[in-house]
């Protein structure tokens, strides 16, 4: 069924995975249109020293919600939002088409039932279940705007129909919220050619408005 094969999508990374689709209340990204104002400001959180406590400046933020919980985003060059996907949040390099896209990036966000430490190991359990063949691969943890919160990064590396995979993970844990953020792809070259937008996602993602 090629790239964007219903098996594949429910193997892209945990937040797509039996695990968390089983409670659809974890599932909180839905995008809003909120006017765009020149500063963003993350709220404060007691997981962790400055964890929450961003503070950004951003030319042209995105602004992700579902009830009081907002994220502020901006996107790299030559990205642009799916606009017919809202659950996870789809990134697609400009020209690129949904169903047929070599490469692209996503932003899911859920609620965190557990410790963030317990929750890696959640996603890595689900994940070799689904594949016991997969590769899981510990990746230094990257800069992100919310410095002073929990971070993981993790690839993760399957094959499909004679075809390999690897979605580049990152994990944030904020104030009660797991923030997932993918870079997926079916090409290691394209993972390579990518990791400066998707470092530059990371540095500018912040959380506006929690739950609470």
């Amino acid at each position: 069924m090629g790239f964007r094969s219903s098996q594949r999508m429910w193997k892209m990374a945990f937040a797509l995975s039996a695990h968390h689709v089983a409670n659809s209340a974890t599932f909180l990204l839905l995008v809003a249109a909120i006017p765009l104002v020149p500063a963003v400001h993350a709220q404060a959180s007691t997981s962790s020293v400055g964890c929450g406590k961003a503070n950004v400046s951003m030319a042209n933020p995105t602004y992700l919600s579902a009830g009081s919980v907002i994220l502020a985003v901006e996107l790299p060059s030559g990205w642009l939002r799916e606009e017919k996907k809202s659950n996870p949040f789809f990134l697609l390099r400009v020209g690129d088409r949904y169903e047929s896209a070599p490469t692209l990036m996503y932003i899911n966000v859920q609620r965190l039932d557990s410790s963030f430490e317990q929750a890696v190991k959640n996603d890595e359990r689900d994940f070799r279940q689904s594949d016991p063949s997969a590769q899981i691969l510990d990746e230094p943890a990257p800069a992100v705007l919310e410095a002073g919160c929990p971070v993981n990064t993790q690839r993760f590396v399957y094959q499909h129909e004679q075809k390999t995979y690897i979605d580049q993970v990152t994990k944030i844990g904020i104030d009660g919220l797991l923030l997932n953020v993918v870079l997926s792809s079916d090409s290691e070259a394209e993972i390579t050619r990518y990791q400066k937008d998707y470092m530059f996602l990371l540095q500018h993602l912040a959380l506006v408005a929690s739950a609470h």
